[in-house]
């Protein structure tokens, strides 16, 4: 198989993933993925009622299966819910990109009903404890780290752009 030309956008809850994982796919002409909208479509629920209905044990095994689905892909710009970065073999998907930024900023960048729709979000406290566990697991497996912070989507995308090789 030839070389990947995938990026694989990973992050935290509200680092805005399919907002730049989409918009980099217009801007050089990928495909574009998102892994929360794959298991959406599958089993047509909202994630949120998934999680309610099968459990967060459910949706990791759904994300396994994509692991393996997405190896064989070329050319596309993926977005991946915040808990993707727990998969194993995700380097086999392409490059992993970062989007970085602090738990306070994130926090700020949701309103009340984002929050909601987030089902690992709903306990702030929770979350936070989520973040500091997700945080090393995403700096240790990326290859490209971008702080997101006070940036607007074309300064973020230029930036992923330079370091792309």
């Amino acid at each position: 198989m030839s070389k990947k030309t995938n990026l694989l956008f990973v992050g935290f809850m509200g680092c805005g993933k399919t907002t730049i994982a989409r918009a980099y796919a217009k801007k050089y002409d990928k495909f574009f993925l998102d892994t929360d909208v794959l298991i959406k479509e599958k089993f047509n629920l909202e994630i949120s009622e998934f999680f309610k209905t099968y459990g967060e044990k459910k949706f990791r095994k759904e994300e396994k299966k994509l692991v393996s689905f997405l190896t064989y892909v070329q050319n596309c710009s993926i977005a991946s819910g915040g808990g993707f970065i727990e998969q194993k073999k995700l380097k086999n998907i392409g490059t992993i990109v970062y989007l970085k930024a602090s738990f306070d900023y994130l926090l700020q960048r949701l309103n009340k009903e984002e929050l909601i729709t987030r089902p690992l979000f709903s306990n702030t406290n929770n979350a936070k404890i989520l973040f500091d566990q997700r945080i090393k697991k995403y700096e240790k497996k990326a290859n490209i780290i971008i702080n997101i912070e006070n940036k607007n989507i074309q300064e973020i995308i230029k930036e992923i752009k330079k370091e792309v090789k």
